[in-house]
C-alpha cells in the first residue's frame, strides 16, 4: 500500500489491485468563498490525479468524507470527463452529497451507513458516521495487502477508537485533525488576552485529543492532516501571521507529542502535497520538491497570496443601496422562516442581533420566545448574541451559493455574546439550513433521551453520571479526568465539573453527576491528562 499525500485532507491510496482517492481538494479558488485556500499549495497535483482516476486499470473510488468544501470540491471534480468510477459516501440524514452525486454520472455510488463495509480486491473499505446536530462526517479506513490506513480526517469518533482497534487490529498508519476548523474565537470581538487565551485553550484540547487517539491507535506511524489552511484573502491574511491562534501547523504538534507521550511516540510524518509513503516501512519514499518549513513559511505564504491576487480581485462587489435593502429584507424572511422550523426556540435565552455592515441602524433582533424577527435600531439588551457581515457577503446564502455552515467558516463576519457562553442551540440555529432544523431538533431531543448512567473516579471520589453526553451523545465512558475532578468529553472536550453537579463552565450543560463517596477499591489511577502546551 503507498499513500500520496495530496495536500490538506487529500490522499491517493494504491493497493495491488484498487486506487482510491480520498477528500481531493486541488482547485485554486480554493474553500467557503475562498478564505481558505489549501497550505501549502497543491493544485499542481489536479492533472495527475485526474489521470489516475480517469486512466487507471485498477478499480477505482473517490470516497468523500463530508460535504466541507476543504474535502468535497465539486470545482475540481467536474474537470474530470471520465468518471467511471465508485463514489464512496456516508449515508447522512441530510443528502445533499448523495444528491449532488446522483447526477455527477459516475459508475456507481455506495452510500454507506455506520461501519459498513465496501470490499475491494484483497482487502476491503469501511466508513465510520458521525451524523448529530450540524456534524455530519465520515472516517475511512482501508485494509488492504495486509496493511490498514486509518484516516479520522475531520471526524469526531475518538470515543469509538477502542472498539475500532480491537475489532480491526494493529493500524499501520493513522491520521487525524489536529487544527481548528470554527470560527470561534477567530471572529468573535476579544480583547487581544483573551483571544489569546481562548486559542490557548482550544489548541491544547485539541493536541490532547490527538495524543490520546494515538495512545489507543498505537500505529506504527502517525502522519500530519486535515491541518491549518491558509487565509490569503488580504482582510483575512493577518490570520496566518498571529503568534498563538487555533490554526497551529504540525512541528507545535509534534512538539507536544514528543513530550506528551515520550518513548510511546509513534513515527511522526509531516507530508508536503506530492509526498509518497509507503505503508508497509512506514516513511516517505518520495518527497515532493517544494517543502515548507518554519524558515520560509512567511516569505512562503505572502508569495502565495500574490499568485492568487486575481481570485480576491474578481470576487469583489459594489452594491447599490436599494440592492442592500433587498438583502436586508431576504436576511429578515430567511430567518423568519428558520425560526418557523426550529422547535428548540424556547431553549435560546438571549436574543440574536443580525445585521449589516451597510445598514448600521437597522438591526435585526431575533426574539425566540416570542418567534418573531424585528428590526431595530440599537442593541437594547444586556444578555444577546450579535452578528454583523456585509450585504455583499451574505447575499451568497440567500442565493444559495453557499450554505450557513460555508458561510461561517469564510470568518467574513463579526460575533461577539454576552455572557460569553457557548450555546448549542443557538449555535445550531445560525449554521443549520432552513429544510434541516427540523431532523437536526429531533436529533438533539433522541440524543437527550438516552438515560443511561455510568460510573467515574475521580480525586479520590466515584461519581454517577450520564453516560452520553448532552452536546452530540459521545461515549463518556472513554472520556478522561482532568484535574481531578473534570469529566472530559473525548469527541469536542467539553469538561463537566464533576465536583460542581456535573456542569460544563462554559455552556451550562450537565450529565447531572451524583458523589457516590470514596473510592475504596484498589485498582490502577484514572488517567489524568499532561500539561497543556
Amino acid at each position: 500500500m503507498q499513500i500520496t499525500f495530496l495536500g490538506h485532507a487529500g490522499f491517493l491510496v494504491e493497493t495491488q489491485h484498487a486506487l482510491v482517492v480520498v477528500d481531493p481538494w486541488l482547485s485554486p479558488q480554493g474553500a467557503f468563498d475562498s478564505a481558505w485556500m489549501q497550505f501549502p499549495r497543491n493544485h499542481q497535483l489536479a492533472p495527475m490525479v485526474r489521470e489516475k482516476l480517469e486512466r487507471s486499470t485498477k478499480e477505482r473510488f473517490l470516497y468523500i468524507s463530508h460535504e466541507h468544501k476543504d474535502h468535497y470540491d465539486p470545482d475540481f471534480l467536474q474537470t474530470l470527463t471520465k468518471r467511471d468510477f465508485t463514489v464512496v459516501i456516508g449515508k447522512f440524514r441530510r443528502t445533499v452529497l448523495r444528491d449532488e452525486f446522483e447526477t455527477y454520472g459516475a459508475r456507481r455510488i455506495i452510500a454507506c451507513e455506520d461501519q459498513q463495509e465496501v470490499p475491494i480486491k484483497g482487502g476491503y473499505l469501511k466508513l465510520y458516521l458521525t451524523d448529530s446536530g450540524t456534524n455530519r462526517d465520515s472516517a475511512l479506513l482501508i485494509q488492504a495487502d495486509g496493511k490498514s490506513f486509518l484516516n479520522l480526517n475531520d471526524c469526531k469518533i475518538h470515543d469509538r477508537l477502542p472498539s475500532i482497534v480491537a475489532e480491526e487490529g494493529p493500524i499501520d498508519i493513522f491520521t487525524a485533525q489536529f487544527s481548528g476548523a470554527i470560527w470561534h474565537p477567530t471572529c468573535y470581538d476579544y480583547t487581544r488576552e483573551s483571544y489569546v487565551e481562548h486559542s490557548r485553550q482550544k489548541r491544547a484540547s485539541k493536541f490532547e485529543a490527538v495524543a490520546r487517539a494515538i495512545e489507543t491507535v498505537q500505529p506504527r506511524a502517525y502522519m500530519a492532516s486535515a491541518g491549518p489552511a491558509c487565509f490569503l484573502d488580504p482582510s483575512l491574511f493577518h490570520i496566518n501571521l498571529e503568534p498563538v491562534n487555533i490554526f497551529p501547523r504540525a512541528s507545535e504538534l509534534f512538539t507536544f507529542l514528543q513530550h506528551r507521550l515520550g518513548g510511546q511516540t509513534p513515527r511522526l510524518i509531516e507530508p508536503m502535497p506530492g509526498d509518497v509513503l509507503d505503508a508497509g516501512r512506514g516513511e516517505l519514499v518520495s518527497l515532493a520538491p517544494e517543502r515548507v518549513t518554519e524558515e520560509n513559511v512567511s516569505q512562503y505564504l505572502r508569495s502565495y497570496a500574490a499568485m492568487q491576487t486575481r481570485v480576491f480581485r474578481e470576487r469583489r462587489r459594489n452594491l447599490m443601496l436599494e440592492e442592500v435593502d433587498r438583502i436586508h429584507l431576504r436576511l429578515r424572511e430567511e430567518l423568519q422562516h428558520k425560526l418557523n422550523a426550529f422547535s428548540l426556540a424556547d431553549r435560546v435565552t438571549m436574543p440574536l442581533y443580525m445585521g449589516l455592515i451597510e445598514l448600521p441602524e437597522q438591526l435585526l433582533r431575533v426574539d425566540f420566545k416570542a418567534r418573531r424577527v424585528d428590526v431595530v435600531g440599537e442593541v437594547r439588551d444586556l444578555s444577546r448574541y450579535t452578528f454583523i457581515t456585509s450585504a455583499a457577503d451574505v447575499v451568497r446564502v440567500l442565493d444559495r451559493k453557499l450554505n450557513w455552515e460555508d458561510f461561517l467558516l469564510s470568518f467574513r463576519f463579526r460575533a461577539s455574546r454576552s455572557p460569553d457562553v457557548y450555546d448549542a442551540t443557538l449555535h445550531n440555529f445560525i449554521a443549520a439550513e432552513v429544510e434541516d432544523l427540523r431532523a437536526m431538533c429531533d436529533g438533539v431531543l433522541a440524543t437527550e433521551a438516552r438515560k443511561e448512567r455510568t460510573v467515574v473516579t475521580a480525586g479520590g471520589q466515584r461519581y454517577e453520571v450520564n453516560r452520553y453526553c448532552p452536546h452530540q451523545g459521545a461515549d463518556l465512558k472513554e472520556g478522561w479526568i482532568e484535574e481531578g475532578r473534570y469529566l472530559v468529553c473525548p469527541r469536542h472536550r467539553w469538561r463537566f465539573d464533576l465536583q460542581g453537579d456535573g456542569v460544563c463552565p462554559t455552556n451550562g450543560c450537565s450529565v447531572i453527576a451524583r458523589c457516590l463517596g470514596k473510592d475504596e477499591e484498589k485498582r490502577p489511577p484514572v488517567a489524568e491528562s499532561q500539561p497543556s502546551v
